[in-house]
């Protein structure tokens, strides 16, 4: 086993520039700051708007900030964003991204199970997005760590590819037990599959108090449907009605049978 930190680091500074290509589309940005709430998968963006509210001048912490789409919209809604990521290739090109776009934001290089160099009780709310629990191999730490740099009352909200859809591959086939969680080391990276009970009992140890949980579907979407690549989602592709309403029907694809997404709200 390779170290997992330095050879995911490696990975996604190598891939940066490839991954952020159509992440960073103008069309996409310009999607985004006409609607901020595009950032967000809709239900997540519910829970945010529902238990945050207005973010004017609030201090909000992106970890695993990635493509920094979601930063932006923090930043677009008026907050005081830090983006937090471990890759310094990625947060290069989202704070040149950002000067373009004329938004002020913090970057911030440290590895989300610490948050090294991240002050204590900070921020009103700590968000991470769509694949960030996949690269952590202490979930526990992490959360401690997001337990710290909240203000108290401050809120973490998180979304993420629901663990129910890890054991599955293509066709709903079975590819692995859901209790198997990795490591799993590849020639480029080391990934984990951590189940809800991981991810829940993780965020008690760190001393967070549950608050709301969201099991969420895609929805229905003619214009992004869920599986249409981003660049040709920002380069205007349309998909014809019949194929969308099919692969959004469970009983014709049964991956729509079990939830895609899962959003956690906490408090400290």
């Amino acid at each position: 086993m390779h170290d997992i930190v330095g050879k995911n680091q490696k990975n996604w500074d190598d891939y940066s520039q490839a991954y952020l290509r159509f992440k960073h589309n103008e069309k996409m940005l310009e999607r985004i700051m006409k609607d901020p709430s595009c950032a967000f998968e809709k239900g997540t963006w519910q829970q945010i708007a529902r238990y945050a509210g207005c973010l004017k001048g609030k201090r909000v912490c992106v970890p695993s900030s990635g493509d920094n789409l979601a930063v932006f919209a923090f930043a677009w809604m008026g907050a005081e964003v830090t983006s937090c990521d471990i890759s310094e290739n990625q947060l290069t090109a989202a704070e040149k991204a950002a000067g373009r776009l004329g938004l002020f934001i913090r970057f911030h290089q440290a590895d989300t199970m610490t948050l090294a160099g991240l002050e204590d009780e900070a921020f009103d709310l700590v968000y991470t997005s769509n694949g960030v629990h996949v690269w952590l191999n202490d979930l526990p730490k992490m959360y401690k760590n997001v337990h710290r740099i909240l203000k108290k009352g401050g809120l973490y909200v998180m979304c993420d590819v629901h663990p129910f859809q890890r054991p599955f591959g293509d066709a709903m086939k079975v590819v692995k037990p859901y209790t198997e969680v990795g490591p799993y080391e590849d020639e480029y990276n080391i990934t984990f599959t951590w189940r809800v009970q991981d991810i829940m009992n993780a965020m008690a140890e760190g001393g967070l108090r549950f608050v709301h949980m969201e099991e969420m579907h895609d929805e229905k979407d003619y214009d992004y449907p869920f599986w249409l690549p981003l660049e040709d989602a920002v380069n205007g592709v349309k998909v014809p009605k019949e194929e969308v309403d099919r692969l959004y029907d469970w009983r014709q694809n049964p991956t729509m049978a079990i939830p895609q997404w899962l959003c956690i709200v906490c408090e400290k």
